[in-house]
């Protein structure tokens, strides 16, 4: 046992905020969820760790937007779509192959749940619920000024990691089945000063790479070599560092994911500067603010997708947001990546019911961390229908405040109804009626067109 020491006693915390809803986290699913909060009437509060929003798309500079298309057209056309198209305004969206500048990504971020009526709090970080019986009285949160309490009569946790969920006490499920081995950690990265026009063949390149491991110039468990262009002619992002074994719960393992990491990220520089055709001038642009993390815990709720509900492309009457993105589950102990598409023109969704935690009565769990299995949790949590779920959190939210429920008590297809109202690409009616029609084509999908 390590050795420990006691905190006293703080018994006065102030308190910041008295709110309708409060959202812990901002990234994609955060900001789906205060933007919805906020545009359905409730006074929302959203904490965010960082300076800046947008969590993998800005912090972790995972780049591009993963495809969740049907039939060449967007199924994330709420708020994530709002995002993009200010994001494209402001001139840092490259088309049609959804390339976004992480930048301006934060600053377009900022402006949507700033114009909603979001109040945002930077730069505090998690420490603990308050409950009161089965309910979170408030979260504390540490900043420059010590430990502030915010309460609010419900709570949406998008903080990735179901941090607030798990010290709620909720169950929550951890990697995949089996041993507990969660999908590896990848420190993104750009180089710049590129001549791209001289980058050699996919397969010359794999065949370098393969070679630089076997000799032992680079060590990394990563099978081949992803890379991305940019918005920036001369620039090429980079997807293909690889950590096991380091758990993005654990404050040691996570700190040396960060090493090993920006370790590996060296290798690739002096790889592709010595031994790859147009990267000889290359220079390191810019990396993650942290590791990118894809999977940790996730939360079980009163509803639960697994890999046969996928394959068989279930629907529901309550699904809040449909996903055509493949289970994709990169090999949480070494080599390898397990891709399973779904079949041409097929899709499937999720229900409110994954999105409402056990044991915790005026909770909502948006983002990643949803309750859904190993396999399906590598296909949802990609950033555009985290943020429709984030989405359908802060509507959810924003009627329980409003009416005095928990969100169990919240009937899912009213939810539906109001996401459909509010854009997203959903069809009013139960699984035959969504299967019927795959598409509305009453908002544009110019943004994210293929």
């Amino acid at each position: 046992m390590p050795a420990t020491v006691t905190r006293p006693a703080q018994e006065q915390i102030p308190v910041l905020h008295e709110a309708d809803v409060i959202v812990l986290g901002g990234g994609p699913g955060g900001i789906g969820a205060a933007v919805g909060a906020a545009r359905n009437g409730a006074k929302t509060v959203l904490l965010e760790r960082y300076g800046f929003l947008g969590g993998m798309a800005t912090a972790g500079h995972v780049n591009p937007w993963m495809p969740n298309h049907h039939d060449g057209k967007p199924l994330d056309t709420g708020v994530f779509q709002d995002w993009c198209k200010r994001i494209e305004a402001l001139g840092g969206m490259k088309l049609p192959h959804r390339q976004f500048c992480p930048e301006t990504a934060k600053l377009a971020a900022e402006q949507i749940c700033l114009e909603a009526g979001v109040e945002i709090l930077y730069h505090v970080m998690f420490d603990r619920p308050l409950l009161n019986g089965a309910k979170v009285d408030s979260v504390l949160m540490l900043g420059k000024s010590g430990l502030t309490a915010h309460r609010a009569k419900v709570f949406i946790d998008t903080s990735g990691d179901a941090d607030l969920a798990a010290r709620a006490g909720c169950p929550f499920e951890f990697g995949r089945e089996g041993d507990g081995a969660a999908q590896p950690m990848t420190t993104n990265f750009d180089l710049a000063n590129v001549e791209v026009k001289r980058i050699p063949d996919r397969k010359i390149l794999q065949e370098k790479y393969e070679q630089a491991k076997a000799e032992g110039r680079i060590v990394c468990p990563r099978e081949n070599v992803l890379y991305f262009h940019t918005v920036e002619e001369d620039r090429i992002h980079f997807n293909t560092t690889r950590v096991v074994g380091c758990k993005g719960t654990d404050t040691l393992q996570f700190s040396r994911a960060e090493i090993e990491g920006r370790r590996q990220v060296a290798q690739f520089i002096t790889f592709l500067r010595s031994e790859i055709s147009g990267f000889e001038n290359a220079r390191l642009h810019s990396m993650g603010s942290q590791i990118g993390v894809r999977e940790t815990r996730r939360v079980k709720g009163r509803a639960y997708l697994t890999r046969k509900d996928y394959e068989r492309g279930s629907k529901f009457p309550d699904g809040i947001c449909r996903v055509t993105y493949p289970i994709d589950i990169h090999n949480p102990t070494g080599t390898g990546t397990e891709m399973v598409h779904l079949p041409k023109g097929d899709w499937y969704e999720i229900p409110y019911g994954c999105l409402v935690p056990q044991g915790c009565e005026n909770l909502l769990v948006g983002g990643r961390p949803i309750s859904v299995d190993h396999a399906v949790h590598s296909s949802m949590r990609v950033m555009p229908p985290a943020c429709t779920v984030g989405q359908a959190c802060g509507t959810a939210a924003a009627l329980c405040a409003q009416r005095g429920l928990s969100p169990a008590e919240l009937d899912g297809r009213e939810v539906k109804r109001l996401m459909i109202a509010q854009g997203v690409n959903l069809v009013e009616g139960g699984p035959e009626a969504s299967a019927a029609a795959p598409y509305r084509n009453d908002r544009s999908a110019a943004v994210l067109s293929a």
